[in-house]
């Protein structure tokens, strides 16, 4: 075991700290602090990011398991709860506010690293799945929008299904930009222009100035010509 594996202690009881920290050391961990509060554990946690926190329940000021509760949320560090305390419904309401280990003390260097190991590899298994289903919600996403910038391109410019996918396909190479980013332009827009106030019409041009040259805007989603072709749009 490498010292990149960070651990965060928080205990009270200065020589049971004490003590804990050198079995940690000795076990190849790097205590990155100590602290002795339950507050100074969550802010200590988000400055320093460890990999695990070992908590100790009975603290001054904000108890183990209300500190394991917000770091179990943000920023999601393992908890594992070290304590003389084993009654079941203190287990309970410790799985319950996001500890992944409880250890009673006194604790065998073999039973600690092995809860860290656990602890630091469920975190991971954790992480893994949420960011797997945040990709898929964000393909979602992109894929409704996709979908709803085809159908307006489909009933204003009056293509097929396959002609509105190319014309968006092709508009996202000419302007090298992500399809559903494009697709949400063009909901947009179409929103603008179903709007009931609409755009503001532009005024007059004056005789006393020269008329400014046309700007590019966004891609036009409505037929102004009669073309045969969707790719030539």
């Amino acid at each position: 075991m490498n010292r990149l594996c960070k651990v965060l202690i928080a205990d009270d009881e200065r020589p049971v700290a004490a003590g804990l920290q050198g079995q940690l050391e000795a076990l190849g961990y790097d205590v990155v602090a100590v602290v002795d509060d339950g507050q100074r554990a969550i802010e200590v946690c988000r400055r320093t990011l460890p990999d695990v926190v070992m908590m100790d329940i009975e603290m001054p000021g904000l108890d183990g398991l209300s500190a394991a509760r917000q770091i179990a949320q943000d920023p999601g560090t393992p908890v594992i709860i070290l304590t003389a305390h084993g009654h079941p419904n203190l287990v309970d309401q410790a799985v319950q506010d996001g500890v992944i280990q409880y250890l009673l003390k006194p604790v065998t260097s073999p039973s600690l690293h092995a809860a860290i190991q656990t602890a630091v590899a469920r975190a991971r298994e954790v992480k893994s799945l949420r960011d797997s289903v945040q990709a898929l919600e964000l393909t979602l996403r992109e894929r409704k929008l996709i979908e709803r910038a085809k159908g307006i391109l489909m009933t204003r410019r009056n293509l097929s299904e396959p002609e509105a996918f190319r014309f968006l396909q092709r508009q996202s190479q000419d302007r090298r930009m992500p399809m559903a980013k494009l697709a949400e332009s063009v909901v947009q827009a179409d929103e603008l222009l179903d709007s009931p106030t609409g755009p503001t019409p532009p005024s007059s041009p004056s005789h006393h100035g020269p008329v400014p040259p046309p700007q590019h805007g966004p891609i036009p989603i409505s037929r102004h010509s009669s073309r045969h072709s969707g790719e030539d749009l």
